[in-house]
């Protein structure tokens, strides 16, 4: 009894034994959870997924024949990932970043609100004078500061400085660069610095970015990398065409300069709440006080920052584009990350696509979602279709300069035709107006896709060209035949080399027929020949 006793008691405890591991193996599993879902940094902290995409990049980098890039992935407190590719020597390299400098104006302007120097709901007119800017001064006294920074000030996309105005879509999203460069026209007024001594003290020296700068001298001395630009698939060096005061763009809209290890520390002030440089408040302003922009995806524009839904959580970015560089930079801030890449070549096709389809593909990596497959493929295709348009163009534009001496000979006394009409005047026109038509400025082509502008520029040239050398051929043609009048064989009706005028007179005249071989002697007076013998 005692040791059945015995038995069922220890049966009892052993019972309890059980319960309570599987109550605790429960609540460590909860707590584990809890901790995964708590903590979505695990999924990025397997370096497996760098190693993944610095393949891709160099595998990129090739294909695309890009020269330089440069990329960062950082979080809160480090750099997890950092790497310069091509000629790009470091991650201190300088690289013109394009719009990612509209995030930088957008700061600029919240200190200044901060400081109570600026209001954002304040119109521009009551910091510059608008008359400077503007066709008409009174369009200044309807802008306000929030509309320059969120683009819905109803100013043009292509607009400069002195020919600016109100368009019909004034509060409704449409970007434009010189609203970033009015931005910075009233940082500099408020401040009573330049715009370049504003960011040195306020944001570039506070956050020891000591490779940005706001001016090209300077952007040249801290080593700014060569610029390529694409010319009929082969990218080509060149110097950027940096704005003055009657530029499309701005240097606060579009021309500061960075480096990668700049970038990474700037992002992660944002990270970070501000580290001083701003308040939290005044970045939810800029990040989620935004417009509706694009009907196709959840795409939103703030102030200097863009806002996306289409991943699995909100992610604030800016792309840049000038015409020797592109960038892209990223922020997740439910995640606690920042990605940013600098690319020194601008190719419209394809490259321009690049920088974004990495950092997506970065998210994509984060997320443990299929990433994008990139290939060089697209590359020589879309360039080789685009060469073989421009030859075919070039051809249609070089082959009557090649047929003008023909022309001259059996055409000369003909009229022109309908075909002659629309070859060389219709077809010319449409060529140097096909960019207005598709709704960009011929000379914004030239900024960024100068081989389609050099082919457009000539080919239209050289119709036009040879429309108007057969034009006034055949008016000095017929002026001449007006003058003059050829002689003709009497035997077999066939013009000689030989040509009367109006007060020529002939006597006993041997006349020799180069096609009959027969000579006459003839008589002329008044253009009249008379056959002696």
């Amino acid at each position: 009894m005692i040791a059945h006793g015995i038995s069922e008691k220890n049966k009892g405890k052993g019972f309890m034994n059980r319960k309570i591991r599987q109550i605790i193996c429960v609540i460590l599993s909860l707590i584990c959870v809890i901790a995964i879902w708590d903590k979505p940094v695990l999924a990025y902290e397997k370096s497996s997924n760098y190693s993944d995409i610095d393949s891709q990049i160099k595998k990129e980098i090739k294909e695309l024949h890009i020269p330089g890039m440069a990329i960062a992935i950082v979080d809160s407190k480090e750099v997890l990932f950092s790497e310069a590719y091509g000629n790009c020597d470091n991650l201190d390299t300088p690289f013109i970043i394009g719009s990612l400098s509209k995030s930088f104006t957008a700061l600029a302007v919240m200190q200044l609100v901060e400081e109570e120097k600026v209001d954002l709901d304040t119109t521009i007119s009551d910091y510059i004078d608008t008359s400077d800017y503007f066709i008409n001064a009174s369009d200044g006294d309807k802008i306000t500061v929030r509309q320059l920074l969120n683009q819905t000030s109803g100013l043009g996309t292509y607009q400069r400085f002195g020919n600016a105005k109100i368009t019909e879509s004034y509060g409704q999203h449409q970007y434009a660069n010189i609203n970033y460069g009015l931005l910075g026209e009233i940082i500099e007024a408020v401040s009573g610095v330049s715009y370049s001594e504003y960011m040195n003290k306020k944001i570039f020296l506070p956050l020891h970015m000591e490779h940005t700068a706001a001016t090209f001298e300077q952007s040249k001395e801290n080593g700014l990398i060569r610029g390529y630009r694409n010319y009929f698939g082969f990218p080509i060096a060149g110097e950027p065409d940096y704005p003055d005061e009657h530029s499309w763009s701005t240097v606060p809209a579009g021309y500061l300069s960075s480096s990668v290890s700049d970038m990474a520390k700037y992002l992660q002030m944002y990270l970070n709440g501000g580290m001083g440089i701003i308040s939290q408040d005044s970045l939810n302003t800029m990040f989620y006080e935004n417009v509706y922009v694009d009907d196709n995806t959840p795409y939103y524009y703030g102030m200097g920052w863009t806002l996306t839904e289409e991943y699995t959580e909100p992610v604030l970015g800016h792309s840049g584009l000038v015409e020797n560089y592109i960038s892209n930079m990223l922020l997740l801030p439910e995640s606690g990350l920042g990605i940013v890449i600098l690319i020194n070549m601008n190719d419209y096709l394809v490259t321009n696509q690049l920088a974004d389809i990495i950092s997506k593909n970065v998210i994509f990596a984060i997320l443990g979602k299929e990433q994008y497959k990139i290939s060089g493929n697209p590359y020589i295709v879309r360039h080789l279709l685009l060469n073989v348009a421009y030859f075919a163009l070039l051809t249609t534009a070089v082959y009557p300069i090649a047929t003008i001496k023909k022309w001259k000979k059996k055409k000369r006394t003909k009229p022109l035709t309908a075909f002659d009409i629309i070859r060389h005047g219709i077809l010319p026109l449409l060529l140097l107006c096909l960019p207005e038509m598709i709704g960009v400025p011929i000379w914004v082509i030239w900024y960024f896709v100068k081989d389609v502008c050099v082919v457009l520029l000539v080919s239209s040239s050289l119709l036009f060209s040879v429309g108007l050398y057969k034009i006034f051929y055949r008016i000095h043609w017929r002026m001449k035949m007006e003058k003059f009048e050829w002689i003709r064989c009497p035997v077999c009706g066939n013009k000689t080399r030989n040509r009367i005028k109006e007060d020529t007179e002939l006597k006993n005249f041997p006349l020799y027929c180069p096609k009959c071989k027969h000579e006459s002697l003839i008589e002329v007076k008044d253009l009249q020949i008379t056959v002696i013998k």
